[in-house]
């Protein structure tokens, strides 16, 4: 999963919509067969890195080869036309609506039908906003929005993968009129390389902060489709595809490296695209130039991954739902073969789409109009979903309540001093002022979720105050070089810390492996060395795998009850022993929030049958009732009465 704030290595692109077969391409350009091929290599990629990412951590590569593809076999297209004075866009774009829809009405309405059955209701508003972005050939713009630690996360939307389609289709949009702009100059070439400069400079954001941007806009993924228009000139220009020099073999197979390197040795903490994605794209720039290398010829031309290649859309469109849904209805982590089994599936989908949707579409003569009628139908019903706001009467009356709870129904996450939220910030009114012993709540967004329940302690006993800074991601360790931003956000708590003296220090976080609890070591000596009272940590919440809601929803389907406790699809007591371990050793406070709501029988879902009483909103942040429940019961522990003597 992974922090929302920085785009995931999702899905490549679709240049599948491109590809040249014989039958499709009516004799314009020569099919060929190793195109095909680099295709297989691409998807084969992607789908890898989303099965088991472990094995290509860098297979993401496969969008900006794709990019590459599509590139260089549309602008040959439209260059061939438009040097022979025959370019139509009317005949273009019905030749991109029969290549893209057929498959993409499929999966759209299969993924529809599925969710209708399987996502709660904001994830089905959610599907319904990826269906008319889709729909409106704008889904890379509406992920733009996606941002910030609350967004859905990626594994959780099945159609997070139509973002490349939406950069395909705007070049497709766009690119055709300024070609032919273009070719009345006799600088078409040079005025390609400009362009694709230019793009190239936007997609440099990334090192200046702007990594969603980078990632989706078309502005900065543009350069990597005009690599293939660029090559597709100069191999009109030539009067050839392939630059028939000696060392061609050498740089086809460069071109290779080029590729799968990338794919080995990245991974999705890589400043990516940026200067990475430069070999990518030279790689397939490489292999496309060299259509009579031996690479070519016995890797990328062959039977198997010809075939693979002529799937590829489908393929693309297919797998990642597939995989999605299994996530999202597997109460637990998918195992190996039940992933791969999901692979299968896809496969096989993609050739009867292929077979049955694709190729008797090509030729049907009211194919064009039926297939724009018929996507656009897709659209509306994503907008009427969101317009109903996910369909919630889908569900029994029982659990309409639970399956309407949305991940921020937590007060602490309006508060002012919880960073994510609007308008917020630290400053000196986060500690509240009088004279009562001071507690100080310092953590990331499941210590923010805390609040309400210290709120309510605070009113009843009428015996401390509270100061509370928390920011999401940001574990309270000081320096930790993990984030810039958090190390920032630490720093300027930590001072307000110094100033307020408080009696009471409480450390909450997820408290993952990734925490480095050398630096955790000397935050806590930097705190007894400013005279703090007490030190405690409280320790990890339970996390659930499908969020405790769906949890729910999907138990009572089966055994038409909400039950008090669950002991499968729930985790979190390996870091519980590990903190208290480290706890103990440090001499230091530790009190285990995993002991407190989960037994040998299972982690505590809620407060008795009433909806509104579940204790976790997601995987981890505490409801209202949550955040009651726990602080109530740890208390005694954290907040004596009185604090001081």
């Amino acid at each position: 999963m992974g922090d929302a704030a920085t785009p995931l290595r999702t899905l490549a692109a679709s240049p599948w919509t491109g590809y040249t077969i014989r039958t499709m391409v009516h004799h314009e350009t020569p099919y060929r067969p190793d195109i095909d091929g680099l295709r297989a290599i691409s998807i084969l990629l992607v789908v890898a890195y989303h099965a088991q990412p472990w094995l290509v951590p860098g297979g993401f590569i496969g969008v900006d080869v794709f990019f590459v593809i599509s590139g260089f076999l549309i602008t040959k297209i439209i260059l061939t036309r438009i040097d022979a004075g025959s370019f139509s866009f009317g005949d273009f774009y019905a030749r991109r609506i029969r290549r893209i829809f057929p498959a993409l009405i499929v999966v759209l309405t299969a993924t529809y039908l599925v969710g209708w059955f399987a996502l709660l209701p904001d994830q089905f508003v959610l599907l319904g906003e990826n269906i008319a972005a889709g729909v409106a050939f704008a889904a890379n713009l509406f992920q733009l929005g996606q941002t910030g630690y609350f967004a859905p996360a990626a594994a959780d939307n099945p159609l997070l993968h139509l973002w490349s389609l939406g950069v395909e289709e705007q070049f497709y949009i766009f690119w055709p009129p300024a070609i032919l702009l273009l070719s009345v100059t006799a600088k078409r070439g040079g005025w390609i390389a400009i362009i694709a400069l230019l793009s190239f400079a936007f997609s440099l954001s990334i090192f200046f902060g702007y990594e969603t941007f980078a990632f989706y806009s078309p502005l900065t993924r543009a350069w990597e489709l005009l690599a293939g228009g660029l090559l597709a000139h100069q191999a009109l220009a030539r009067k050839g595809d392939s630059w028939d020099k000696p060392f061609g073999e050498y740089l086809a197979l460069f071109g290779l490296i080029a590729i799968l390197g990338p794919a080995l040795l990245l991974d999705r903490t890589s400043a990516f695209p940026g200067l990475y994605a430069l070999l990518p794209v030279l790689g397939a720039v490489l292999l496309i130039a060299t259509p009579n290398s031996a690479v070519n010829k016995m890797l990328l031309s062959t039977r198997p991954m010809v075939w693979i290649g002529l799937i590829s859309y489908p393929l693309y469109l297919w797998h990642w739902p597939v995989l999605s849904y299994l996530g999202i209805l597997r109460n637990g982590v998918p195992n190996v073969m039940e992933i791969w089994a999901a692979v299968a599936v896809s496969v096989i989908l993609s050739w009867l789409t292929l077979r049955f949707v694709e190729i008797p579409l090509r030729d049907y003569h009211e194919a064009v109009k039926r297939l724009a009628l018929g996507l656009a139908l897709v659209g509306v019903a994503g907008i009427a979903t969101i317009a109903a706001a996910g369909f919630d009467f889908r569900y029994p009356a029982e659990v309409q309540a639970i399956a309407r709870i949305q991940a921020k129904d937590n007060a602490g996450f309006g508060d002012k001093c919880f960073l994510e939220a609007p308008g917020a910030e630290f400053n000196a009114g986060c500690i509240e002022q009088g004279a009562q012993p001071l507690v100080f709540l310092w953590g990331d967004s499941t210590a923010a979720a805390l609040y309400p329940g210290l709120k309510e302690a605070e009113a009843a006993r009428g015996s401390f105050r509270l100061a509370r800074f928390s920011a999401a991601g940001c574990a309270p360790i000081l320096d930790s070089g993990a984030n810039a931003r958090c190390d920032e956000v630490h720093r300027l708590a930590f001072g307000f810390l110094q100033s307020a003296q408080p009696d009471v220090v409480l450390l909450h976080a997820m408290w993952g492996t990734n925490n480095d609890l050398g630096k955790l070591r000397e935050t806590i000596a930097r705190l007894r060395a400013s005279k703090v009272g007490r030190i405690v940590i409280l320790g990890p919440l339970p996390v659930w795998k499908r969020t405790l809601p769906h949890t729910l929803v999907n138990h009572y389907r089966f055994w038409h009850e909400i039950p008090e406790r669950i002991a499968v699809g729930v985790s979190g007591i390996d870091n519980d022993q590990r903190m208290e371990a480290f706890s103990k050793a440090e001499g230091v406070e530790y009190i285990s929030a995993w002991h407190t709501l989960c037994s040998a029988a299972g982690c505590l879902t809620g407060l008795g049958t009433d909806p509104n009483q579940v204790l976790i909103t997601d995987t981890v942040h505490l409801s209202d009732a949550g955040s009651k429940y726990l602080i109530r019961a740890i208390g005694r522990e954290l907040l004596p009465s009185p604090l001081r003597p």
